[in-house]
């Protein structure tokens, strides 16, 4: 008899769901809980590294040169944000080549108009590399 009743507890077990649902079903959606976004977490330690240095750049050095991006937003900034979006490798590599084009000549794609002063829109979030 227990032999029986294993088999059967065995066999009806094979056809059951995994997991906990909610007995209430799509109800339970109905709450909605906010997100906590920890960005620091997320990033990897050579992300966070070169952004320590790039905020170096932006601070200390740069002031002392002063404005010299012919980018909007500027080519550091621009840096920061394709890595934090990307990775370290991939932003690394987008930034390099963000400042291999930071020069003089015409600018045949979107451009931005700040005080009068026309500049070149190439903003991390829209490009695709």
């Amino acid at each position: 008899m227990k032999a029986y009743l294993f088999i059967l507890t065995f066999s009806l077990s094979l056809f059951s769901m995994p997991g906990y649902f909610e007995p209430w079903g799509k109800d339970s959606d109905l709450i909605k809980q906010k997100k906590v976004k920890n960005e620091v977490s997320s990033h990897s330690i050579f992300t966070l590294a070169a952004d320590q240095v790039i905020k170096f750049h932006q601070q200390v050095l740069s002031p002392v040169d002063g404005p010299r991006s012919h980018f909007r937003p500027t080519s550091s900034r621009y840096m920061q944000l394709a890595m934090k979006k990307y990775g370290f490798l991939r932003g690394f590599v987008m930034g390099c080549d963000r400042l291999l084009r930071e020069n003089d000549d015409p600018w045949v794609y979107r451009t931005i108009t700040i005080d009068g002063k026309t500049y070149k829109y190439d903003p991390a979030d829209v490009n695709k590399f």
